[in-house]
């Protein structure tokens, strides 16, 4: 694989060995993280829970993620794509399908890939890297972009089939399971309690009791975790004005979003973004 100097703030990484010195040493904070392993086997922690991976795995740390105990085999072979959260995020081509797969990715960071979606994988990674380092392009910054999206919207079409299977497990799911799903799915627009208990034919008690008893939090607590996430999602992303956020996320007027963030980050929306900084 071609060699290229890395700038420390490079916006795209494409290296075939791990312990390269080119990894930034914030590559866990700052980039989503693509591992597409050939052969060999390795394995990671993320939250406390160990996953392995094996030869035509695709692997995506996402930003911030809690990955440690990262062990490879002698014989791993594996392409490693590192891309900018700020780059990713300015070039999401829908919100919706964006906090899917991030949601589904955070859930599921190891996906088996067909030999069909490998080659198609690899081949984004290459055309990601020549993009990149085309800077002589007239329109290069409007090139990478374009490419960046293409890249995503390929990968949000391999994992769709596991992602609606996912949905469906959890739709056949208990109660609780089937309530995930549902805050999953609306959290954006739907943040009480009632609602969901609509949804599943129970009262709102009464699903309160099995949120409580499945897993020691509340429906709220559960409906508030979710929502948090999105929202940190959508802070993330200096292309989006805080008014554009607060209407993405229903919020009936920006005064209203900004008491909601304060309650569930300590801060307002503006005083997250200066500490991103």
């Amino acid at each position: 694989m071609k060699e290229y100097a890395e700038q420390p703030t490079a916006e795209v990484i494409l290296l075939d060995r791990f312990d390269s010195d080119r990894i930034p040493d914030d590559y866990l904070v700052r980039y989503f993280t693509h591992i597409l392993c050939h052969r060999g086997s390795g394995q990671f922690q993320m939250a406390d829970q160990t996953y392995y991976i094996s030869a035509h795995d695709m692997v995506i740390w996402l930003p911030s993620a809690d990955i440690n105990q990262v062990l490879f085999s002698p014989d791993f072979r594996a392409s490693f794509l590192l891309l900018s959260f700020d780059l990713l995020s300015k070039n999401n081509p829908d919100t919706g399908w964006g906090i899917r797969g991030y949601l589904f990715s955070q859930e599921h960071p190891v996906v088996p890939l067909s030999e069909a979606d490998i080659s198609i994988c690899q081949t984004n990674f290459r055309l990601l890297q020549e993009k990149y380092h085309d800077t002589g392009h007239r329109f290069w910054q409007e090139a990478l972009n374009c490419q960046v999206q293409l890249f995503v919207m390929d990968m949000w079409n391999i994992f769709a089939h596991q992602m609606e299977q996912h949905h469906r497990t959890n739709e056949r799911g208990s109660l609780f399971e089937r309530f995930l799903q549902l805050v999953q799915e609306h959290c954006m627009e739907h943040r009480e309690v009632e609602f969901y208990g609509e949804k599943l034919f129970v009262t709102p008690k009464y699903l309160t009791e099995i949120c409580k008893k499945n897993s020691g939090k509340t429906a709220m607590e559960w409906i508030q975790n979710y929502t948090t996430q999105r929202i940190i999602m959508l802070l993330r992303n200096k292309n989006l004005t805080l008014t554009e956020i607060a209407d993405t996320l229903h919020f009936s007027s920006i005064s209203f979003f900004s008491r909601y963030v304060r309650k569930m980050l300590g801060m307002s929306p503006t005083e997250y973004r200066a500490r991103l900084k």
